[in-house]
């Protein structure tokens, strides 16, 4: 019984890592450019993420030097070759504050009958390093624009 136990805790807890594979950016999932004890990492399955036609939700938040900055884009760059991409690059005023925001976002290839979707901020203040926030996603959900209009609706 304890060896079924393990085995299926196991599965719970590989399967996901493996979401990633194939992609650039799996190094950083896999803790290989950032180290993890920098990493604030969120991941989710089931039904809390049914009402925006997800089945599984992974998201690293860190904050990185622009060495890494440009290296995590380059590998974004890379995955986002051969699919839909949308990206901005713009400067704001935030009161006094000059804040430069960085946004990359694909539409991966489907896997396993699942629509995958890669997202990438970095934003840049006077800071010595760059806040970063990377998410995967996947689920059913057909599209970038499809995705947007569902969260917007449940957070009118």
């Amino acid at each position: 019984m304890r060896r079924l136990l393990f085995i299926i805790s196991f599965f719970h807890l590989v399967i996901p890592s493996f979401a990633q594979q194939g992609l650039n950016m799996n190094e950083l999932f896999a803790g290989r450019i950032i180290p993890q004890e920098r990493v604030i990492e969120t991941r989710i399955r089931g039904k809390v993420l049914s009402k925006y036609q997800l089945t599984y939700f992974r998201s690293l938040r860190f904050k990185a030097s622009d060495k890494e900055v440009a290296e995590l884009r380059r590998l974004m760059k890379e995955d986002g070759k051969g699919h839909f991409v949308m990206g901005s690059d713009r400067a704001e005023t935030k009161g006094s504050q000059a804040v430069q925001n960085y946004i990359y976002r694909i539409q991966l290839s489907p896997q396993g009958g699942k629509n995958r979707f890669l997202c990438y901020q970095d934003v840049y203040t006077k800071k010595s390093m760059r806040d970063v926030l990377v998410i995967y996603m996947e689920g059913n959900v057909s599209g970038l624009d499809k995705l947007d209009a569902i969260i917007k609706s449940k957070n009118n």
